[in-house]
């Protein structure tokens, strides 16, 4: 059976240690420098995460391409359904474009939302619905797809994915490469919630920001993954 050639480690090791490394970095470094360069609208830890999404994107829409590969007949609704989520994602992410174009927002809009932003996530009324809720069934994702089966399907010593598998249990699950983001955005946001105010400076930096961009990685890599998976295997 032919099988795609793993991701980099540089990709899905590097790439996580390596943004907190940086923020660690800025933080110690000069406080300027990391809301200039790291923090905020214009930083690389948020245009990080949209970047991601982008590629998740890319790949759901290629999965959806190959469907008929696949046996299952949930994976075309499927794809369908992650596309949407990192599109919707990345949209509210970068705010529709509004912090790149420069644009202005209905009045209305801004009025309800906590940050004066162009997206809906922010609304006092429907972040519940569409960020607390996502966010929330994203980190349970992280947990059980990203650690708790990766690690129990290595155990087995099992082929994976399976794409002949008539139910979702044959390509569903996230592989090991997911681990170590999925650990990130487990444990980012940590150390605040039971230390408060009393973090060292150095690691001062957004948790909330950096579990937003490890998720959207999560994303990425399991799509990536399960894209390039299917691409080697398809008949062509």
């Amino acid at each position: 059976m032919k099988s795609a050639r793993p991701l980099p480690a540089w990709l899905w090791l590097g790439v996580p240690v390596g943004i907190v490394l940086a923020q660690i970095g800025a933080k110690s470094a000069s406080e300027e420098f990391y809301r200039t360069w790291l923090h905020g609208e214009f930083g690389l830890v948020e245009n990080l995460t949209v970047l991601f999404l982008v590629f998740g994107v890319f790949s759901t829409l290629k999965l959806w391409s190959l469907r008929t590969a696949v046996d299952s007949k949930l994976f075309g609704p499927f794809a369908l359904i992650m596309a949407l989520g990192c599109f919707f994602f990345a949209g509210e992410e970068a705010s529709w474009g509004q912090h790149w174009i420069g644009f202005e927002g209905p009045d209305f809009v801004a009025a309800r939302n906590d940050q004066g932003e162009f997206n809906i996530h922010n609304d006092p009324l429907l972040e519940t619905v569409f960020d607390q809720l996502p966010r929330n069934l994203l980190t349970l994702a992280a947990l059980i797809g990203g650690v708790c089966a990766p690690i129990l399907l290595r155990r087995r010593r099992r082929v994976w994915p399976e794409f002949r598998s008539r139910g979702v249990q044959g390509w569903i699950w996230p592989t090991a490469v997911c681990i170590p983001t999925a650990v990130l955005a487990l444990v980012v946001t940590l150390p605040k919630k039971f230390t408060g105010d009393q973090v060292p400076r150095a690691f001062d930096f957004s948790g909330g920001e950096t579990k937003e961009m490890a998720l959207a990685l999560f994303l990425m890599l399991y799509l990536t993954t399960l894209r390039r998976e299917l691409q080697a295997r398809a008949p062509s």
